[in-house]
């Protein structure tokens, strides 16, 4: 190919990945000059900090993480900064060396930042887990308090559930009595009411066998989900049990932004 062929083929390839960078569903990029008016606290807001030009299924899960929250209205802003440390082309170097990502190469992207609502922008919550959409989802949820939930999970029995852990051994059964109220008076699809099932299902184990039947659960369906002769439909039913379960955590102290669900 000649070297003007090469050099053009190029150009529309850029011009393109950039297109459809600037369009991506639910994501706000931001630059030196932008950023600061988006992350001053006044929102929580998750900020991937990537090459210019993204690619990758760690770019396709963000693309779809953003989409689903931004549909659900979820309060958690999305947010993308391209970056670049060559020398020779240098992108948004003020924000990556705010945040200390001035020495990364382009292979050590992407880099994920939180920062929750009230706090101090200067001092972001710094990612180090896998880039996956279920991780993403666990870390800003307990760091901000918004609910954004997985498959199978309903916020006001996800609470409940939540309440149920908290509760003294003695107290549990009425706990349980509550969450099967509110169960009964949600309106739910046909597949969303069985997942309550499930919510109710558990909460009464939790009362009878305790706090260690949650983690046995869920690694009893993890395994079956792994089992190659399971069915799709039942490996999906596994996959959403577990989600449910990762609801029934004891809620810490405090918390932050609060509000707003999805599922994804």
């Amino acid at each position: 190919m000649a070297p003007r062929s090469a050099a053009s083929l190029l150009l529309v390839l850029m011009t393109a990945s950039l297109a459809a960078a600037i369009s991506d569903k639910g994501v706000i990029y931001l630059d030196d000059l932008t950023f600061d008016k988006v992350v001053n606290g006044r929102d929580s807001v998750l900020v991937r900090f990537d090459r210019e030009y993204p690619w990758g299924d760690a770019h396709d899960m963000f693309k779809e993480l953003a989409a689903a929250l931004g549909e659900a209205d979820a309060p958690l802003v999305v947010a993308g900064v391209p970056i670049s440390n060559r020398e020779e082309y240098l992108v948004n170097p003020r924000l990556s060396r705010r945040f200390s990502l001035d020495k990364l190469k382009d292979d050590d992207l992407p880099k994920f930042r939180l920062f929750p609502r009230g706090a101090d922008p200067r001092k972001p919550l710094a990612y180090a887990g896998a880039a996956t959409r279920g991780a993403l989802i666990d870390w800003g949820r307990e760091h901000t308090g918004v609910f954004i939930g997985k498959k199978g999970q309903i916020e006001p029995l996800d609470a409940a559930a939540q309440r149920l852990m908290a509760a003294p051994p003695g107290e549990r059964a009425a706990a349980l009595a509550k969450a099967q109220e509110e169960a009964g008076a949600l309106t739910l699809a046909p597949l969303q009411k069985e997942y309550a099932e499930y919510y109710i299902k558990a909460m009464a184990r939790v009362v009878d066998n305790g706090d260690g039947w949650v983690e046995k659960e869920v690694q009893r369906l993890a395994r079956m989900a792994g089992d190659k002769a399971v069915t799709a439909a039942k490996r999906e039913a596994f996959e959403w049990k577990v989600n449910v379960l990762g609801g029934f955590k004891k809620p810490k102290a405090g918390g932050g932004g609060g509000g707003g669900k999805t599922e994804l």
